[in-house]
């Protein structure tokens, strides 16, 4: 467990490849609820909150390339026990796989609760994830090099899609929207950048370092992934605040959803808030299937099990189980995401890893040099 991971030619990603997998992580659950968490915080500075939180994320990515060079080859489950020793880095290790299982449950009940409340009323939620979670099965059971390639081949589609529902709604933008602005200060500027943060998570990819070709390469794909997905996150809280309105998106639960419900061209293109399902159930699904197979990896890699695809159904019954425990209504979870959970999500996303980083400088430790 304390060596590099061994990991064949087949399996290597490009980081090019890693940048798409960042960007429809970035994305996630996010379209659809960011605009409405920043704009309850900074109200019509949103904006602004948005590249706060772009900011933090980009700092961040700082401390998890230091972690993936250092202990190239390895998975943080690995390196967790080369840093801390066997038992409290399988400890620690624990704590990381147990928040990757819950945000993947909480983003299944997000996927569950929105399509079911806003577009299938009538179809039972458990169905639903039910039949989402055997698509997410199936793409662990393949492995991460395919639904890596699948994310791929999305992701012009996801650009293509993503004009096509903003710029229908440029002519409806209103500047004046976004004025005063710093009416309330920079402190709600910066809560809002924390809750933006605090909704990335991207600690997961700690788990997927080893599979990416040259380490050096995850600089340059943490810089593209984040910048592109920001600049998506950032177009839809500005598309949303311009449109909208400041009030109009803190009181929406899916403002994003909304917004796309605005277009209307010559009165023979509308309707068309389909194109951000789409683009929401790509996202939400590479997310869950990589903070899934994350967990998974973890477990396997605790109790040092050679095959890991027994477990995958089994753990995906527990996903749908756990969500539904989790996420008893939007209302309830919306409240409790709102002043929870990025303080919550900090402990696994920063100090955890930073702490990892510090004990491993004082300890002397590093991987073995790997060539991929």
């Amino acid at each position: 467990m304390k060596g590099a991971i061994s990991v064949e030619k087949k399996e290597i990603i490009s980081r090019s490849s890693f940048a798409v997998l960042i960007t429809f992580f970035m994305i996630g659950t996010s379209i659809l609820i960011t605009p409405s968490a920043l704009a309850h915080e900074a109200k019509q500075d949103a904006w602004l909150a948005c590249l706060v939180g772009i900011g933090m994320n980009g700092l961040n990515a700082i401390l998890y390339v230091v972690l993936g060079e250092r202990f190239a080859g390895q998975t943080l489950a690995q390196y967790c026990e080369t840093i801390l020793g066997k038992w409290l880095g399988k400890a620690v290790c624990l704590a990381f796989v147990m928040f990757f299982y819950l945000l993947a449950s909480l983003m299944m009940g997000d996927l569950g609760f929105f399509v079911t409340s806003q577009i299938m009323q009538e179809t039972p939620i458990e169905t639903l994830q039910i039949l989402f979670a055997l698509i997410v099965v199936m793409a662990v059971r393949s492995g991460f090099v395919v639904y890596t390639r699948a994310a791929v081949v999305f992701f012009p589609w996801l650009i293509i899609l993503f004009l096509l529902l903003i710029l229908p709604l440029l002519p409806k933008f209103n500047m004046n929207n976004f004025l005063p602005v710093f009416e309330y200060g920079v402190k709600p500027i910066l809560r809002g950048g924390f809750s933006f943060y605090g909704l990335q998570e991207m600690s997961v990819l700690l788990m997927f370092y080893p599979f990416v070709a040259r380490m050096r390469g995850l600089r340059s794909g943490f810089t593209a992934g984040i910048g592109v997905g920001g600049v998506i996150l950032f177009i839809t809280t500005v598309g949303s605040i311009a449109v909208l309105g400041e009030a109009l998106t803190t009181n929406q639960l899916f403002p994003a959803y909304t917004l796309a419900k605005n277009i209307s061209i010559g009165h023979f293109l509308e309707r068309v808030e389909g194109i951000l399902i789409s683009i929401w159930v790509l996202s939400i699904f590479i997310k869950i299937t990589l903070t899934f197979h994350a967990s998974l990896l973890g477990i396997v890699q605790i109790l040092n099990i050679k095959d890991e695809k027994p477990l995958v159904a089994p753990l995906a019954l527990g996903m749908i189980v756990l969500s539904l425990m989790c996420y008893p209504n939007t209302i309830y979870i919306s409240d409790y995401l709102g002043r929870n959970w990025a303080p919550f999500s900090l402990i696994f996303t920063f100090f955890l890893p930073m702490m990892l980083l510090v004990v491993s400088w004082f300890r002397r430790k590093r991987s073995i040099p790997v060539k991929q």
